[in-house]
């Protein structure tokens, strides 16, 4: 990801619900790769390697490995009902290297081989499973003394999927920790620049949530979508 890249603005929709949890907890969560719906979302590391040899081989440190998903993209009709089937969801926005920042503070001298974000590329199976046979791609990878290969193995997608247009967070535990979720400390009143309401949201609702966010503290800028508002319009006919 380019120095550019790092300072563009990322999407996240979580609930109504789980974003108060945040400002309760100041926690963000990030979960094994394994949790994700694609069987081909961590392909590399549910895959049997093969070596000069003969011998077959497992990649051991798939469960180091935790992430969170965020978008490139600002607002779509996809996002809000995927994310947002109940229509309470909330939409947060960073950039990839205050994200980065959040996580790397928590860690400890190491952190360079443990913190890495980055921007998702888009396969399709045919072209994934040729990734796969390409020896010396996997060897640099899989072979890394710095981590970052290991983690570059969680940014491949297949194309059905390119519409999401992923920037990843990935933390490597080194198998320090347990358990199918990592959770690191934030601070929400820094980390998010905005925050927008589901579209399809009632308005009073909406007001509600409002006033709660503001008597938390969060005095940035906090709106509901205007996504689906009919525009005001004037034709003319000339006759």
């Amino acid at each position: 990801m380019t120095e550019k890249m790092k300072d563009r603005p990322i999407y996240r929709v979580f609930s109504v619900n789980r974003l108060h949890e945040i400002f309760d907890e100041k926690k963000l969560t990030l979960v094994r790769p394994k949790l994700w719906d694609d069987p081909f979302e961590n392909f590399i590391m549910n895959s049997t390697g093969e070596l000069k040899d003969g011998r077959y081989f497992t990649i051991d440190f798939r469960n180091n490995f935790y992430a969170q998903c965020w978008t490139y993209t600002r607002e779509s009709d996809a996002i809000w009902r995927i994310y947002s089937p109940n229509k309470d969801g909330v939409r947060v926005t960073t950039t990839p290297r205050k994200l980065l920042k959040a996580l790397y503070d928590q860690q400890d001298k190491f952190r360079d081989l443990h913190c890495f974000v980055g921007k998702v590329q888009y396969y399709t199976t045919k072209g994934l499973k040729n990734l796969l046979t390409d020896s010396n791609t996997m060897s640099s990878w899989l072979l890394d003394s710095t981590g970052a290969g290991h983690a570059q193995t969680l940014l491949f997608k297949r194309t059905p999927f390119k519409h999401e247009n992923e920037v990843r967070l990935i933390y490597n535990s080194n198998g320090k920790t347990n358990g199918d979720l990592y959770k690191f400390d934030i601070d929400p009143y820094d980390l998010f620049d905005d925050i927008v309401f589901d579209p399809r949201m009632k308005y009073d609702n909406f007001k509600q949530e409002k006033e709660k966010l503001k008597l938390v503290g969060f005095k940035k800028r906090i709106v509901k979508s205007n996504l689906y508002k009919t525009p005001s319009l004037t034709f003319k006919i000339d006759k």
